[in-house]
């Protein structure tokens, strides 16, 4: 009886995990909406290069995106500042208002990236946030984050005011991923209900500041599989990309919400686009080693490409123009 019900246990936690590394297929809207979140999010680059200028114009994908008014832009330039650049922008035709960041392409966010020591979240944060039993996060990605915060806030409030019935939409690429995390956070326990999407996100916190960002966008049962309007929540990784990986040691920890790019370049088919359950499924972008993953992907290659190549020069766009509407 004893033996059996031991079995009976086994059983159970097997099928528990597989539950929990279960890989589903995306559906086409999911596949269209990352899409024109990607494609949004390639024009940060022009923050601090060439710009981007009112209304809405730059060098790389702001042509596509004619309804869009530029609120701001911001780019931190003190050479040894802690530094994310990026911009917001509003879309009158869908009533959208958009918080993007830009990623890493600097020598100056590199020693920012290696600021690696947690710390409580700041008081700073809503207070919500801030209370967060145990959470701690990046001591660096705080630290960028706060000096955006700084920069673009009032716009961001007086923005609200002006649109209040437009629907917030963060997203960040990279270094800018970390940020956009942290926002997506902030707006969240602020009551603004944002949709955030990530790319080439690496760990922001420890575990139970992404158990805490899973309950905010999933629920107190959070079913990371489940698609649709009512999703909220989106952390986009690419094969063989080693950041989302980054840092690779206790106590860093994912929150869940992972859909998985399985293709090496961009405009990946739909039959390539994966949801995956769980934190840190090991079907995913932690399917191949760090190992493999920095000298087979290599971090210029697999982490530049999320449906487009996130160029690092504001230039003519190495990825075809967008079609969406």
């Amino acid at each position: 009886m004893k033996l059996l019900s031991v079995f009976s246990t086994l059983t159970s936690l097997l099928s528990l995990t597989t539950a929990q590394n279960a890989v589903l297929p995306a559906d086409q809207a999911t596949w269209d909406l990352l899409n024109r979140v990607m494609y949004v999010s390639g024009n940060a680059v022009c923050v601090g290069q060439q710009g981007i200028q009112y209304p809405f114009t730059c060098d790389a994908f702001c042509s596509s995106f004619p309804d869009f008014e530029l609120i701001t832009s911001w780019d931190n330039l003190q050479p040894l500042e802690f530094d994310v650049s990026g911009f917001l922008a509003v879309d009158h035709k869908r009533k959208e208002f958009w918080h993007v960041f830009r990623g890493t392409n600097t020598l100056k966010e590199q020693i920012t990236n290696l600021q690696v020591q947690q710390q409580p979240m700041a008081k700073w944060y809503s207070p919500e946030l801030a209370q967060c039993d145990n959470c701690t996060a990046h001591q660096g990605f705080q630290i960028v984050y706060h000096n955006a915060y700084e920069l673009f806030g009032d716009k961001m409030k007086e923005t609200w005011a002006k649109y209040p019935d437009y629907k917030n939409v963060v997203t960040g690429h990279s270094l800018g991923a970390a940020a956009a995390y942290l926002h997506g956070l902030n707006l969240k326990t602020s009551g603004k209900d944002p949709l955030v999407i990530t790319s080439g996100q690496p760990l922001v916190g420890n575990r139970a500041l992404a158990e805490f960002n899973d309950r905010l966008f999933f629920g107190d049962k959070p079913d990371f599989t489940a698609l649709g309007p009512s999703r909220q929540f989106y952390r986009l990784t690419h094969r063989e990309d080693i950041i989302p990986r980054l840092p690779f040691w206790d106590p860093y920890y994912h929150s869940g919400g992972e859909i998985f790019i399985d293709y090496p370049w961009s405009q990946p088919p739909l039959e390539d686009l994966k949801v995956c359950d769980g934190a840190e499924n090991p079907n995913c972008v932690f399917s191949t080693s760090i190992l493999e993953d920095g000298t087979v992907g290599i971090v210029e290659l697999a982490h530049l490409i999320y449906f487009i190549n996130f160029s690092l020069q504001c230039a003519i766009p190495l990825s075809p123009a967008y079609t969406g509407n």
